[in-house]
């Protein structure tokens, strides 16, 4: 008797061949990617929309609520203040004499932007050698860091306000002591870096070099110096920001003389607290704007240079500073 069951089995349909070797698989549509995950793909765009943004926002809130301008400047307000202390915009007749010349330059904020980035500078050298020097001399001498690293942390608690009139005192009006004040804000965020990064030495790579019987002087050279240097270069990123800061609070208390044959008292310090006073907030603003373009262009210089020395070493959060 035949069997006459139904198998299911003969109706399926019959199965697809496998892919054999060779085989070129069938494109797949690939995603269009979002234009959050192409902002942060292109970092470097984040920064200018974000500035284009805020200022547009800023300015239109300004006009909407007719704010004053003693209260909150307008962008472009302090954008005519700039041009007008460093392009000369509107100071009369381009066609005047040199002597004439010479007078738009003393009122400019050329005098005032090189006497403040010169103590910044020298106040940045000074105290990136002193706080690298004394990160080593910690680091090669426990009796040495005992004895001295107390009195460094105690003196970096004072407040810097109270330390200034001192500085004035001691080292007069001139440069010489807003170098000193610049110096001293600036060399304790390289101290702690440094002795952060020789402390963060692989200790397997420090077993092997003394299985090898290496010196001190080139187990330094040759490992904890190097292993040190992005901590000791993102020391050196935060000192270039607070050795501006040190020069500024220096000419707070004390402005000198113009180092550059102008007249009066200059710094971008004493000219802040000038416009405070006279209640120029669209030119304290401005002198603002100065300042923070100074202080990252100190920082990318420094980054750059960094990027430079330590192409070797990859960049990650622990080596961001402290």
């Amino acid at each position: 008797m035949a069997n006459n069951r139904h198998n299911p089995l003969s109706s399926a349909p019959p199965a697809a061949p496998a892919p054999r070797a060779g085989d070129i698989p069938p494109p797949s549509k690939a995603e269009e990617p979002s234009l959050a995950d192409t902002l942060l793909e292109r970092q470097y765009l984040l920064f200018p929309i974000s500035f284009v943004v805020l200022i547009a926002v800023w300015e239109g809130m300004i006009r909407y609520f007719e704010i004053d301008e003693f209260l909150l400047p307008a962008p472009s307000g302090i954008a005519m203040a700039l041009l007008r202390g460093l392009f000369f915009v509107d100071a009369g007749d381009p066609t005047a004499g040199a002597a004439d010349f010479m007078n738009l330059m003393q009122n400019s904020f050329y005098n005032h932007i090189s006497h403040t980035l010169f103590e910044a500078v020298m106040g940045f050298f000074m105290g990136s050698f002193i706080g690298l020097g004394l990160g080593l001399l910690f680091m090669q001498s426990k009796w040495v860091e005992a004895i001295i690293m107390p009195y460094v942390v105690a003196f970096q608690t004072l407040p810097k306000l109270a330390i200034a009139p001192l500085f004035i005192i001691w080292f007069g009006y001139e440069v010489e002591s807003k170098i000193f004040l610049a110096g001293l804000v600036a060399f304790f965020p390289l101290l702690v870096n440094t002795m952060v990064g020789l402390r963060s030495v692989n200790q397997d790579q420090l077993d092997l070099l003394r299985s090898l019987s290496a010196s001190r002087w080139k187990t330094f050279w040759k490992l904890q110096f190097p292993s040190a240097l992005p901590f000791i270069f993102a020391g050196f990123e935060i000192a270039a920001v607070f050795s501006l800061l040190g020069a500024i609070l220096g000419e707070f208390v004390g402005a000198g003389q113009c180092m550059w044959g102008g007249r009066g008292q200059c710094g971008l310090g004493i000219l802040l607290m000038q416009m405070s006073f006279s209640a120029d907030t669209t030119g304290t603003f401005a002198i603002l704007v100065i300042l923070s373009m100074m202080g990252l262009g100190m920082h990318k210089i420094v980054r750059f240079i960094k990027l430079k020395v330590l192409f070797w070493a990859p960049e990650n959060d622990n080596t961001m500073g402290t």
